[in-house]
């Protein structure tokens, strides 16, 4: 029973997003179904802040993930994808479990718990978490709220 549910956890459309990327701003004119954080977002790439990245890797890597075959940076991270899943919202916080993994096996895992400031995070999970949980209490219809993440 409990590799099911491993398997089920893993191999299902949660959402993830490139290890590397530090999302930024939706990117907007998308299907919340088809993104994995929510959005589609703009952003930056950690491993080279300066470079510019086009809308398509934008859309078909770093949002996605599993982008080792098609981005030179992702093929030399440690983790393929950040996976995430909304825990609870006390309308304070946002509690967002999330999983490192490569090959669709953890690396890591645990719970970021983002808070109502509004200071950005830099650190990609984070940040990713971050516009997770952004993306979430949008689509909830609770609008207007900054996010910040910590990672713990």
């Amino acid at each position: 029973m409990r590799l099911i549910a491993m398997r089920t956890c893993y191999y299902t459309d949660i959402r993830m997003a490139c290890p590397l990327f530090v999302p930024e701003a939706p990117l907007g004119a998308v299907s919340p179904e088809s993104a994995p954080l929510g959005d589609l977002f703009a952003g930056r790439c950690s491993a080279d802040p300066a470079a510019a990245i086009s809308s398509e890797t934008l859309r078909r890597c770093c949002n996605r993930g599993y982008a080792r075959t098609a981005c030179e940076r992702a093929s030399l991270a440690e983790a393929d994808a950040h996976r995430f899943l909304v825990k609870a919202d006390d309308g304070h916080s946002v509690t967002v479990a999330w999983s490192s993994e490569r090959d669709h096996l953890p690396l890591a895992t645990g719970y970021a718990v983002v808070r109502n400031e509004s200071t950005a995070a830099t650190d990609p999970l984070a940040a990713q978490a971050r516009a997770c949980a952004a993306a979430y209490r949008r689509f909830s219809g609770k609008t207007g709220i900054r996010l910040s993440a910590g990672v713990v």
